[in-house]
């Protein structure tokens, strides 16, 4: 009884989910449409636990997608805009980035090290062009050159510490103007060179966390950022 309600629940918060963005983004529709075609019959979660099988060390449950909803909250709390070069770190099948990508009409490189959610999210990519600016890449994040981006998406609740504090030390390296995002935790637990910005909570189906944008510590000498408001706009979907 257990296993069944909380099956439901996920549906169910998926469901709504879904269901609040053709609300609020309908021009979306059309390519998440596409989108879920391309995994009709395969379940995303089956396809990453039979590649981390092959991991040593790896968490078999180490996958999750970030929901629409927090995705566009995200969005909107970082400002996003057309100037902007989005990655996200493990971008899993791609959701975010297509979503993120066709909300503030910018570019957003998404890379993981399943080789099948790559080459899918590739095949997906071809038919947006050139009306979603998007790449994916089938690396280790480890070995990413973060330097040309401006926002970094960090959904790494699964990460060891010992992953998460190389992270760290190659973020440190960026310059302050770089915004990171987190879920669960703020990268000021981990290191004195980074200032949470602000945070805010955030659901997903496994329940309610917090999500962190950081800054390096030089940004703040007497005042915060302040980054000006910008209105994200659903693009429409033409044929």
């Amino acid at each position: 009884m257990t296993l069944f309600f909380l099956f439901f629940k996920v549906k169910w918060f998926h469901y709504k989910d879904k269901r609040q963005m053709c609300k609020t983004f309908p021009d979306f529709v059309p390519y998440d449409t596409i989108f879920e075609r391309n995994y009709l019959w395969h379940n995303p979660f089956r396809i990453s636990k039979a590649f981390l099988k092959q991991k040593q060390g790896v968490s078999l449950d180490a996958y999750g997608e970030t929901p629409f909803s927090v995705l566009a909250r995200l969005a909107k709390e970082c400002h996003f805009t057309p100037q902007d070069r989005v990655l996200e770190l493990g971008c899993g099948r791609g959701k975010g980035v297509f979503f993120w990508s066709h909300i503030a009409n910018c570019s957003v490189v998404g890379i993981d090290w399943v080789p099948l959610f790559i080459h899918r999210a590739h095949r997906i990519a071809e038919q947006f062009k050139p009306r979603l600016p998007v790449e994916f890449y089938c690396q280790d994040m480890l070995g990413m050159d973060f330097s040309e981006f401006s926002v970094i998406y960090l959904y790494g609740t699964c990460l060891e510490d010992g992953v998460i504090q190389h992270l760290i030390s190659r973020f440190e390296n960026l310059d302050e103007s770089v915004k990171i995002l987190t879920v669960s935790y703020p990268l000021s637990d981990y290191s004195p060179h980074f200032y949470t910005v602000k945070n805010w909570e955030a659901s997903f189906p496994w329940g309610t966390t917090e999500i962190y944008l950081n800054s390096t510590t030089r940004c703040f000498k007497g005042s915060r950022i302040s980054p000006s408001p910008i209105s994200i706009q659903p693009r429409a979907f033409n044929n």
